[in-house]
C-alpha cells in the first residue's frame, strides 16, 4: 500500500488519510500565499508529514505529527505552523 494512500490512526481514536492531511495543508498555504510553491512528503516511520514552501530563492520546511491533524482544533495548529513557516521564510536570507 502506498505512502500517500495510507489511513493513519490518530491518539482521537479516528483516522486521517494522508491525501486529506496534504489537501489541508495545501489549502492553509494557499489561504497564506497563493503564488507560492509547495510540496509535501509523509514519512510512515516518523509519523510526520514534511512540508517545503519556495517563495522565490527562498525556501523553508515544516514539519507536522499526524496526531496535529486529529483533534478538534486541528486548523488552528495547522494554520498556525503554516503561518510561522511563512514568517520564516521572510527572514530567510537569500543565497
Amino acid at each position: 500500500m502506498s505512502a500517500s494512500f495510507k489511513r493513519l490512526a490518530l491518539p482521537t481514536g479516528g483516522q486521517m488519510d494522508v491525501r486529506k492531511m496534504k489537501a489541508k495543508v495545501e489549502t492553509e498555504i494557499r489561504k497564506v500565499d497563493s503564488k507560492a510553491l509547495s510540496g509535501t512528503f509523509y514519512d510512515s516511520a516518523s509519523d510526520r508529514l514534511f512540508i517545503t514552501i519556495v517563495k522565490g530563492p527562498r525556501k523553508v520546511s515544516i514539519a507536522l505529527r499526524a496526531r496535529d491533524f486529529g483533534g478538534d482544533d486541528s486548523a488552528k495548529v495547522v494554520g498556525r505552523a503554516i503561518k510561522a513557516g511563512f514568517t520564516r521564510l521572510g527572514r530567510t536570507p537569500i543565497g
